[in-house]
Parts: C-alpha cells; structure tokens; sequence
C-alpha cells in the first residue's frame, strides 16, 4: 500500500479532473509515508483520455494534455499547480489552470488529506465541470491488510452561486512486488452526489444559453436553441456512478510512471426540462484512461 502515497502530487490532478479527479478515483497510501519524507518538488506530464465526473460528460471528448508542478513540505503542506491543454483536433488551447493547496497525515495504517482547489476555466470550455469554481475535499483511508477502504467528502462551490456536495466510497486491494518499485491496485467505488454543477453545464455549455462558446451544439434535442433548461435531479442528493479502476505505476527513482484504466457505470440519468419539453439523458458506460510521467528532486 505504501507505494501509492510516494505519488500522491501526480494523482492529485489526474482528474482534475479534477479531475479530478482524483479524489474520485484513486485512494492514497505510500512509501516511505510521506509524513517522514524530507520536503521535495514534483514535475509531471500527463495525459487523460476524456474528461468524465461520476460518468458525466461531453458528448464530444475531452482529451487533456496537463503538466503540473507540486511542492511538498515534510510537515504535509503541499501546493500545486497545473494547466490542461485541449488536444481535440480544432479546439487545441489551454483549457484550464488551476491550483491547490492541502495538508495531508498518516498515522500508521490511516492516512488523510484536506485541500482547497481553485479552478480557472477558459470561457470556450465544454467540461462538464467548466462551472466550478473551486472545491474543498477530504479524504481519508484505512489499510485493514487485506483491502484498503477509503472515504472522500468534496464540496463544489458553482459559478451561479449553488454548490454540490459528494460522497465517495471505494475498497481496493494492493498487490506490490518486494522491492516496492512496482504496484497495482484493482479498486471499485460508489460515488453519491447532487448535480447543480451538471445543470449550469448544461445551461451554458450543452445549450449554449451562458456561455455559448464551447464546442456543445448551443441547441436542445429538436435543433433549437434553449432559453429555459432545468435538471429536475439538480439539487437531489443520489447513487451517480459505480466505478472499476486499476491504478498501475513503476517507480524508478527518481521517476515514476503512471497509468489509470477506468470504467464508470452511470446511475441515475438526469431528466431536463427544455423549453417545457422533457426528456431523460441518456447515459453510457464509458472508458477513459490516464497516463503519466513524474520527476521528483
């Protein structure tokens, strides 16, 4: 298990992704603890497939290619910051810079993390999660030896003054070679959350009603373009994804190399109110994966 927190500055933005994600999909451990490590900095490269939040997400792709550097102090202060350049053909541009800032511990099979994230969307991104503004998540995991359970709480604070709240749950189990230079950790989650975020994005991005410059079609279903859009699920509190990851790396100090194969099952698929036409989304299972390259001194 303690391989995985030797990482922790590269994993912090693979979702980012936000996403992300990554208190999303990955649960933290590491070796040496990273309480007992002397003070570094981490440069990354990484890339992410397509940008997906609890199996929402564009219907047109969003492959990021984001380095990131990250200062950990020995005392558990980090600070972080990043950019996302768009690869899609015709929409090459740096999509989003963001920053955080957090503390995290171990206390000898416990481990936890609290950060801030502020996020700074450029204003023709059709992310799903382009209407955040900034979030606050903490996460903690227990290893019981045989599986690893984590829990990671996130608040997302909007830009149209409404916020989520999300709860993430996810058991995994390790399996690291003697030298503890190579680690795979087959892990399932349940995410639970409310979808105001998912309501502003389709207001200013699907339905071009806000924003009106991203690469969504600016049109509701029928080919018009929407004055009035509601996700009647918005402020509901719900079961959003089931996920299967497995998180892989090889560390080859002072390297390490990453790779995040996920498969998401959407839940609950949102039903909107256009223009007094309702209908419900129709979401698909989805495959996405990460890969990344760190340098740590």
């Amino acid at each position: 298990m303690k391989a995985y927190k030797y990482i922790l500055g590269v994993l912090l933005l693979l979702f980012i992704d936000n996403f992300t994600i990554l208190g999303q999909n990955t649960s933290e451990s590491g070796e040496p603890s990273k309480s007992k490590d002397p003070s570094y900095v981490s440069l990354s490269l990484n890339f992410i497939s397509d940008a997906v939040y609890y199996g929402r997400k564009d219907s047109i792709s969003a492959p990021y290619l984001y380095p990131s550097i990250t200062y950990y102090n020995k005392s558990g202060l980090y600070v972080t910051g990043s950019l996302s350049y768009l690869t899609k053909s015709d929409e090459g541009r740096v999509d989003l810079f963001l920053g955080t800032v957090g503390y995290d511990f171990t206390a000898d099979k416990f481990s936890g993390d609290i950060s801030f994230t502020k996020y700074f969307f450029n204003t023709d991104s059709y992310n799903v999660i382009s209407e955040v503004e900034a979030d606050l998540t903490a996460m903690a995991e227990y290893d019981f030896d045989v599986i690893n359970l984590g829990l990671s709480l996130t608040t997302f604070f909007n830009s149209g003054s409404s916020s989520d709240f999300f709860l993430s749950s996810e058991i995994s189990h390790d399996f690291v070679t003697d030298k503890k230079d190579f680690q795979i950790s087959p892990t399932f989650g349940v995410y639970f959350g409310s979808q105001n975020f998912y309501e502003e994005y389709y207001i200013n991005n699907r339905f071009g009603s806000g924003r009106g410059k991203g690469s969504g079609t600016g049109q509701d279903s029928l080919g018009t373009t929407a004055t009035s859009v509601v996700v009647n699920e918005s402020e509901k509190f719900g079961l959003m994804s089931f996920e299967l990851s497995v998180p892989i790396w090889y560390i080859a100090d002072p390297f390490i190399v990453s790779f995040l194969p996920v498969f998401v099952i959407p839940q609950n698929p949102a039903t909107l109110t256009v223009d007094s036409i309702v209908y419900e989304e129709d979401l698909e299972n989805t495959f996405y994966w990460m890969v990344g390259l760190a340098y740590r001194f």
